[in-house]
């Protein structure tokens, strides 16, 4: 009786086109970059910038650390590491690498 629901996916119900989504990481998302700083590399999201989600730049692979505070400030900066997730599901904005 169990597989007999297709929208079931564990304990989730879960909408067909939607289990791709729910599947993928953070590190497999377009806006996941590596910020580079003076003493430690973290990753960072940049969707958290609207420069990227609208596509008016490319993302990055990399972006040193001066480059994100001037173009969003420091706070945005904590922001965008503290929102990344490299091995959990990845948020609402993800967006697969090409």
């Amino acid at each position: 009786m169990r597989g007999a629901n297709a929208l079931y996916e564990g304990h989730r119900l879960m909408l067909p086109g939607l289990k791709d989504r729910a599947t993928a990481t953070c590190q497999g998302c377009r806006f996941y970059a590596l910020v580079l700083g003076r003493e430690e590399n973290k990753p960072a999201c940049l969707a958290t910038l609207d420069l990227y989600l609208t596509g008016e730049r490319r993302v990055p692979v990399e972006l040193q650390a001066r480059d994100f505070i001037w173009l969003a400030g420091k706070e945005a900066l904590v922001k965008a590491v503290e929102k990344v997730r490299p091995e959990r599901q990845a948020c609402g904005f993800y967006c697969p690498r090409e």
